[in-house]
């Protein structure tokens, strides 16, 4: 209830702002400055505005370094708000939603406001820092009024830091989790890494028993065949021809 109060009252001092750059020249509340003057003796008309390059650049770089955090930090409620894996209700996903949207909102519109306002009444560099500085302190109203809540009474505000204790909690619980997960697995990697290692030495041992048994069959038919041819000599030596057969017949 809170929040939605500030934010509000942020958009309604905001408001005040965009009416009073409208250039409505029916009314004396418009703070509009005229800086295109035509003297009544000249025919021309000179730009007084004394605004440069390096006045807006100012302005970017301060526009982007207090908004930036705000627009972040609104996207990224809204991511959470859309991840189902993550366990959260249904009712805290609507939450941050709401609240992302809103944040990304008031943002946009402060961003929106300050270049509108500057535009209408700037006429210095000096104008444009200072017109941004009023708006960007408009967007950190939320924060004082969280502080003077917080000092008022410690317990309107606890249930905001237990909110962020807990998800805190939460997110380490998920993350510890997560890398014992990953821990069991490199665990049952490195299991199978040892049994395939296993097995291929014993495939390696098979390969070279398989090898010396090889090797040594055939030394023993080597063996065998030399030993068949010396007793085929040796016949061949100790049995007569025929011619001698005939010789020693006719003797």
């Amino acid at each position: 209830l809170a929040a939605f109060a500030t934010l509000a009252i942020q958009v309604a001092i905001l408001a005040f702002f965009v009416m009073a750059s409208e250039a409505n020249l029916q009314e004396d509340t418009i703070d509009i400055q005229f800086t295109w003057k035509c003297p009544r003796d000249s025919d021309g008309c000179d730009d007084r505005a004394d605004w440069t390059k390096v006045g807006w650049f100012i302005f970017c770089m301060l526009m982007i370094a207090f908004l930036a955090k705000d627009m972040i930090g609104g996207c990224k409620l809204i991511y959470h708000s859309s991840k189902i894996k993550i366990r959260h209700t249904r009712g805290a996903r609507f939450r941050y939603l709401i609240g992302g949207t809103g944040l990304c909102s008031i943002t946009v519109f402060a961003l929106y406001v300050s270049t509108v306002y500057n535009r209408a009444i700037a006429t210095s560099n000096t104008d444009i820092i200072v017109n941004s500085v009023v708006v960007l302190f408009i967007m950190d109203l939320d924060e004082w009024i969280f502080f003077a809540l917080d000092a008022i009474n410690e317990k309107w505000t606890e249930h905001a830091a237990d909110t962020k204790v807990s998800d805190m909690e939460k997110e380490i619980a998920r993350q510890r989790a997560q890398i014992e997960s990953q821990q069991g697995e490199i665990d049952s990697q490195r299991k199978d890494l040892r049994m395939l290692r296993e097995a291929v030495e014993k495939i390696q041992e098979s390969q070279t028993v398989a090898v010396a048994t090889a090797s040594d069959s055939e030394s023993a038919e080597c063996d065998g065949n030399t030993g068949a041819q010396q007793v085929e000599r040796v016949d061949q030596i100790a049995m007569p021809s025929e011619a001698e057969e005939q010789d020693i017949q006719e003797l």
